[in-house]
């Protein structure tokens, strides 16, 4: 019997060890794709770290999401940033990429494609869910490259759609901006932002997945998971406003009011007379929506981006507006999307 007991024992530690093991495998992968960012504002200012998850490539490029507020303070670009991979104390100087999105607080930084190390792992992506264990890769004042544990708290923090709040682990800190935040299968859930008191504040991963594709930013390092059941209905609600979307950009395209009222049915009587004797005045109109980002709790949408548009009268020349920004805001009817307001 007592041997029987010796066996189990030695059994149980050996699966125990083996579980450990392969979760310290799992997070030394993870930290092979976080940089670590030193950033400086000036020759004068305090010199700041931060971190960034290498996230694709081109043939030119790699590139690495971060904080916004890490490298870009009050619209001014960081005088020098540099980064540095786990696998080597080569700092490298980086280039903060020209768009930057501070309501997500989603800036990218990217160096030469040559620099990267020649194997990197690639890292599933996947939505947060309540309670998830996660933690974060970064690097604070106790180390680099640390760790800071919590779990999934809720999945729109004050209603803000594209975040999800975490319980706070004490080593959780100022250096953790810009830290991936992964889930205990290492499958990436989103980027850390901000420490609040007893919390810590998440950009969602796939609001910064759709944020880089309209900027155009390889995320050939990451990959999605099939989605479940709940995910697969977000991403239908996407797809569907998107189709909206491509359709307020024809309507104006084939000057076709009846088409646009469809789709925005209660628009305010001024802004329809307007738009209607828009339309008759006009003898093309070319219009352009880019960098969309879509935010969605399956009820309500907000869609954000910048539009142009080039105007040619009926007798005239053509007219070109600058690209400005627009929002439009959503609403699910008996499961249709429409537009209720265009700001």
């Amino acid at each position: 019997m007592i041997a029987r007991l010796g066996i189990l024992l030695a059994l149980s530690v050996c699966l125990m060890t083996s579980e450990v093991s392969a979760q310290s495998t799992k997070i030394d992968a993870q930290m092979d794709v976080v940089v670590k960012l030193r950033v400086r504002f000036n020759s004068q200012s305090t010199l700041e770290t931060a971190a960034g998850l290498f996230v694709g490539k081109d043939a030119r490029s790699a590139y690495f999401i971060t904080a916004c507020h890490a490298v870009i303070n009050e619209g001014v670009v960081a005088q020098s940033v540099e980064l540095q991979f786990h696998s080597s104390p080569q700092k490298i100087k980086a280039t903060v990429f020209e768009k930057y999105e501070p309501v997500l607080d989603l800036a990218v930084v990217e160096v030469p494609f040559a620099v990267l190390p020649k194997v990197l792992p690639e890292i599933v992506r996947k939505d947060a869910a309540l309670m998830d264990s996660i933690h974060v890769i970064g690097h604070p004042s106790s180390g680099d490259w640390s760790v800071a544990t919590g779990k999934v708290l809720n999945l729109a923090p004050d209603g803000k759609i594209h975040n999800f709040s975490t319980s706070r682990d004490n080593a959780l800190a100022e250096g953790d901006s810009g830290g991936p935040v992964f889930d205990a299968q290492g499958a990436f859930l989103g980027m850390h932002t901000q420490s609040a008191p007893t919390s810590g504040i998440e950009a969602k991963s796939g609001e910064i997945l759709s944020q880089l594709a309209a900027w155009r930013v390889p995320t050939n390092n990451l990959s999605t998971v099939t989605p479940d059941a709940a995910n697969a209905g977000l991403q239908a609600d996407r797809n569907a406003i998107n189709s909206v979307i491509d359709a307020y950009v024809d309507s104006y395209q084939r000057k076709d009011a009846q088409a646009l009222w469809r789709i925005w049915p209660n628009p305010p009587a001024r802004t329809r007379t307007a738009i209607e004797n828009y339309f008759r005045s006009a003898r093309s109109i070319s219009m352009k929506f880019t960098d969309r980002r879509v935010e969605t709790n399956g009820t309500n949408a907000t869609v954000m981006g910048q539009s142009s548009q080039e105007f040619t009268p009926t007798n005239g020349s053509p007219q070109k507006s600058p690209e400005s920004p627009i929002t439009l805001d959503l609403e699910k009817r008996n499961g249709t999307w429409l537009i209720t307001l265009v700001r």
